[in-house]
């Protein structure tokens, strides 16, 4: 027999490939068809189980779900409120036990004395239900029964009260009639006087008010009685209610046999009707408690039935378990054999393909990739000069042949180009190793420094420098060299020529790999001329700078200036509103002294009439008057003081308060109607509250004048307070002449008026815009869809 060897095959990889894989592939298919074999095996004996015994099991599984489910509707049949929900819940219960009719019909068990049981116990369920039906149908009929009477009972109390009470005051009225004519007779001394009509009239008011009690005890028991749950609770009130029942006759035969008491005992022969016999209101709850334990005793029962049918359908699942787990044994000897079958297929596969990787693909191909892959990766890095070795005739012997031809052309192309860059380049370029020993220096350089460049080449790297950089150099070049990635820094220094002269150089340093081998490239700037224009551009800058140092200084002093004038401009527009409401004020300070003149003229003649009472209530109100004024004057210490700069939160409801007080009688004077929306809890805004006042007195004023010629017509103010999430709108609105449309945007300048001559500046709403602005809120003139002006004050919202 001849031995074939792999050197007879064909010379390319990818036929040698194409046989070691179509090898294992072969195998591969063999394993495969072996397990769609098997499992098509298993597939029939687990259809087997599933058609003769899982579909068992599913039909008694539905036995149990419809038990719970009957289990779970029948006590709802129970506590059914009305007819409609037991309609409802009959209908399910029906369709239960129809479904447990089909599922005996359908049920594939193999023991007919299981199905026969089956069939007596759904009989025996059937009839359960149907008389819990019947049981449930009655007390519902009932409870309409009771429900209807007791409501009827209730109409009977209100007939009852409505009786009684009438009676009762006619019959108080004749007793106390009776008794004034007693009286007066007695008075009068006649001999020939009887009281038996006024016992008469009291005996029937006594007996009236008894009858009353009674009945009203009587109805509380019956109503007691329809909602008790408790035989022996019904059986004491049922014994209550005869004790009433009598009392109640006895009184009735007391009574006048007049018109005036028909009514009230036909109300209580009916009442005796509802709570006496067969059909009372006792009778009927003891019947329908009767009939709940009669339900609750079915319901038992019927879940007595439910268990039963749950223990036979555990005897058909366990039985259906045993017979399911012998197929299921019978299978997994079966899948035993067919799985050491295919273990044994896949090691035989697994051993062809081992052999295959290990003898051909690792020794005749990886290892010759690896090592044309080290050669790569050594021209890649750079090393121009690795040895490629010989691989063959194949493929990989061809790549071989290429990257020696692609490493000869790399060498020439970047000796050539690395020459023509770095000799044309526009900045000084050195290399240099680590050890600061200089191997190049291109032209540019050398005119840079006026050296030979013959001179450089194997010198220090570090005599490029200035003597006094020298060290901050040596330790930037050290740092470059220590970092282990290739990195670029560029630094500022002092640059030294051949002559010893220095000027101003950029340095750029950076670690290059060249051959493998780590070196210093340096690129040099000569930045004299960049130097000359910083110097020149910091001296203007410097000029600049104190030229705007003094103009600033002038421009605070007139802000202080201007502030220190707007602060007069408020206190004077204060002083001016003050002046405007001098009257007012006048007016409220003239009251209360007239009023004390008036107590300290009568304080005299009330001493000497010894009206000391009198006397101190007058000295009470004098002092009322001095607290009232003292207030007054107080107020208007506050508001006519300098402003403070500091904002703080105030209550917004409290400066308006004080406002309209200083408007009081301005407004009076004008018959001016103030309305106010505001809220009733405290709302804090960001201000001050001295000057927030003078706001209010402003523009309120400014709406007081607005609407003071409005001849016809009722003269009103609205003023409202809105809140939003960080802020509170104040809107004060008047039904005055309005404002033209053209001066919307200018009613805030300084010295714009409506008003005539003489009556006003200006400047109010001007200030007020301005101490507005300060706060950080917004004042703006509007009109609204009545034509009416209004103000808006915006502020923002705080905490007190």
């Amino acid at each position: 027999m001849k031995i074939i060897s792999l050197k007879t095959f064909p010379a390319t990889i990818w036929t040698r490939l194409l046989l070691a894989f179509s090898t294992i592939a072969m195998i591969t298919i063999i394993v495969g068809i072996l397990s769609m074999l098997i499992f098509k095996h298993s597939e029939k004996l687990f259809q087997s189980i599933a058609k003769q015994h899982v579909q068992e099991v599913i039909q008694v599984t539905d036995f149990t779900k419809i038990g719970g489910e009957i289990i779970a509707v029948a006590p709802r049949l129970l506590s059914a409120p009305n007819d409609r929900v037991r309609t409802v819940i009959q209908r399910d219960i029906q369709s239960l036990l129809s479904r447990i009719n089909n599922q005996i019909v359908l049920l594939n068990t193999a023991s007919t004395g299981l199905k026969k049981e089956l069939r007596k116990l759904a009989s025996e369920l059937r009839k359960n239900l149907e008389a819990l039906q019947i049981s449930v149908t009655s007390k519902l009929e009932l409870e309409r029964e009771l429900n209807k009477k007791t409501e009827r009972l209730r109409w009977l109390y209100a007939d009852l009260i409505d009786e009684v009470d009438p009676l009762n005051q006619d019959y108080k009225y004749n007793f106390d009639a009776e008794l004034e004519k007693l009286v007066d007779a007695v008075k009068e001394r006649k001999s020939k006087i009887s009281p038996d009509r006024l016992q008469a009239n009291r005996h029937s008011k006594e007996t009236i008010e008894t009858i009353r009690s009674n009945g009203i005890l009587l109805i509380s028991l019956m109503i007691q009685v329809s909602t008790s749950n408790d035989f022996d609770q019904i059986k004491n009130l049922t014994s209550l209610s005869g004790d009433a029942i009598t009392l109640l006759r006895y009184d009735i035969n007391n009574l006048p046999g007049d018109a005036s008491t028909l009514t009230l005992k036909q109300i209580l022969d009916e009442i005796f009707f509802l709570a006496q016999g067969p059909h009372s209101i006792f009778s009927i709850r003891n019947r329908i408690l009767g009939g709940g334990i009669q339900s609750r005793n079915i319901l038992a029962k019927n879940n007595f039935f439910i268990s039963k049918l749950k223990n036979i359908i555990n005897e058909i699942i366990n039985s259906t378990q045993q017979e399911t787990l012998a197929a299921m044994n019978r299978s997994n000897q079966t899948m035993k054999k067919a799985g050491w079958l295919l273990a044994g297929m896949v090691c035989l596969s697994l051993l062809i393909a081992g052999s295959v990787l290990w003898f051909y693909v690792r020794g005749s191909i990886v290892a010759r990739l690896a090592t044309l892959g080290k050669s790569m990766e050594a021209i890649a890095e750079g090393d121009l000069t690795y040895a490629v070795p010989e691989a063959g005739n194949d493929e990989i012997g061809r790549m071989a042949a290429a990257l020696r031809i692609f490493r000869d052309t790399a060498l020439t192309v970047e000796e050539t180009n690395a020459k023509a860059i770095i000799d044309n380049a526009a900045v000084g370029l050195v290399i240099a190793n680590p050890d600061g020993i200089i191997h190049f220096f291109n032209p540019m350089a050398v005119s840079l420094f006026t050296v030979d460049e013959k001179d450089m080449i194997g010198g220090s790297l570090y005599t490029i420098v200035d003597k006094k950089d020298r060290d901050s150099f040596i330790t930037s070049c050290d740092a470059i060299l220590r970092n282990k990635k290739d990195s670029t820094r560029q630094f500022t220094f002092t640059g030294q020529k051949s002559d010893g002269m220095t000027f101003p150089i950029d340095i750029s340093i950076s670690r290059v790999r060249q051959r493998k081998r780590s070196r210093l490239m340096i690129t040099v700037h000569d930045v004299t001329e960049r130097e000359q224009a910083q110097q020149l551009l910091k001296k203007r800058v410097r000029e600049k700078t104190d030229h705007l140092s003094r103009i600033n200084i002038r421009l605070r002093q007139e802000i202080q200036e201007r502030r220190k004038v707007q602060n007069e401009l408020v206190q004077a527009g204060k002083l001016a509103a003050l002046g405007q409401l001098s009257a007012g004020i006048a007016h409220e300070m003239n009251q209360p002294l007239s009023a004390m003149r008036y107590y300290l003229h009568n304080a005299k003649k009330l001493l000497e009439k010894g009206a000391i009472d009198i006397h101190e209530k007058n000295l009470e109100k004098i002092g009322e008057l001095i607290e009232r004024m003292a207030k007054m004057i107080s107020h208007l210490k506050t508001f006519s003081r300098w402003r403070t700069n500091r904002l703080k939160p105030v209550d917004i409801a409290t400066v308006l308060d004080r406002a309209l007080t200083l408007l009081t009688v301005k407004i009076e004077n004008n018959g001016v109607d103030v309305m106010r929306k505001t809220a009733t809890d405290s709302i804090a805004v960001y201000a001050d509250s001295i000057r927030l006042e003078q706001v209010f007195v402003n523009v309120i004023s400014n709406a007081i004048d607005a609407v003071s010629n409005n001849e016809h017509g009722k003269k009103k103010i609205i003023i409202e307070l809105t809140e939003t999430s960080d802020s509170v709108v104040t809107g004060i609105i008047d039904n005055g002449m309005g404002i033209e449309p053209e001066n919307m945007q200018t009613v805030f300048d300084p010295f714009f008026t409506t008003k005539e001559a003489g009556k006003g500046l200006g400047l109010g709403l001007s200030i007020s815009y301005n101490i507005i602005k300060g706060f950080g809120g917004s004042i703006v003139a509007s009109q609204d869809e009545n034509g009416f002006t209004r103000f808006s004050i915006s502020l923002q919202k705080t905490r007190m």
